[in-house]
């Protein structure tokens, strides 16, 4: 009898709902949050922002919000529409480039986002004295031509050669731009700027140099493509940047805290660059931006 009951009972049981149900998250919500700000194309006007108000203040220039905000707005343009312009070539399928992935997937939120930005900065644009807009059309021009040189098809063979050095002398310029409007140009600060402007290719051809693989699955031409031995010569780069910084600083002493940025950023770069192996794709890439941010450490 007891039996019998205990085979009903087992007959009439029905089967548990598990206490925990496994959701799948699509990848872009299992990206962490680190990443976001590189995703995004938010670190380039991060950094640049940094390095203007290191600049101003050695200098003693007085930036408003206006100049900062077009700089940041003009770097996030840039950025943004050159990931978007290199998505168009990605392959189907998954691709080792969170942000590029991420440009592709989205393209058409990011482009609505882009064009806001655009009218931002013209708006902020207007608002510039006639000195500052005549000397803005030329850096505009710039970065007009960086664009056409590496994503015509005609020119982007060639040009992609140099696609590092170009893309580095642009940034640092257009970071410079409000300072060296306003401020004094001394010897001492156009040398300076020189191995800020370094720093910015050497961050260049260091990600390129990782980026190998993904520039050839996007037909994107690079240097580091090119140049083979390229990260041996990373070495005497950053030692010729600290060399630079330094003895300007010896000439000027109001240089050396800027200059010690531009040492430890350099130095630290190049370890990155001998050890890879230490840090994943991801976390390389945006740990190569970070270390661009060394200027909080020194006037912090």
């Amino acid at each position: 009898m007891v039996i019998g009951t205990f085979q009903k009972i087992c007959k009439a049981a029905r089967p548990m709902k598990p206490a925990f149900t496994v959701i799948t998250l699509p990848a872009a919500r299992m990206r962490p949050w680190w990443l976001w700000p590189n995703v995004l194309s938010l670190d380039a006007p991060v950094v640049a922002l940094v390095w203007q108000a290191a600049f101003a203040h050695v200098l003693a220039v007085e930036l408003d919000w206006m100049q900062r905000g077009l700089l940041a707005v003009c770097v996030w343009l840039a950025y943004c529409g050159d990931r978007l312009l290199d998505a168009r070539r990605l392959p189907a399928g998954p691709v080792d480039s969170a942000r590029h992935a991420f440009a592709r997937d989205h393209a058409r939120p990011l482009a609505a986002a882009w064009c806001v930005g655009l009218a931002l900065a013209v708006v902020m644009a207007l608002q510039m004295s006639a000195r500052e807009m005549l000397a803005g059309t030329g850096l505009l021009a710039a970065v007009a031509g960086y664009f056409v040189l590496h994503h015509a098809r005609m020119f982007r063979a060639e040009a992609g050669q140099w696609k590092e050095p170009m893309a580095g002398a642009v940034f640092a310029g257009g970071t410079l731009f409000f300072v060296a409007l306003n401020g004094q140009l001394t010897a001492p600060f156009i040398l300076v700027a020189m191995a800020w402007a370094g720093l910015c290719v050497m961050n260049c051809l260091t990600i390129a140099g990782w980026d190998r693989q993904q520039d050839a699955a996007m037909e994107q031409p690079s240097m580091a493509r090119r140049w083979m031995g390229m990260e041996r010569a990373l070495s005497w780069m950053a030692l010729g940047l600290a060399a630079l910084a330094l003895g300007v600083a010896a000439l000027e002493a109001r240089w050396l805290v800027l200059s010690l940025a531009v040492t430890a950023s350099a130095l630290a770069l190049l370890e990155l660059a001998r050890r890879p192996e230490l840090f994943s794709a991801k976390a390389r890439r945006v740990g190569a931006d970070v270390i661009l941010l060394t200027p909080l450490l020194v006037f912090l």
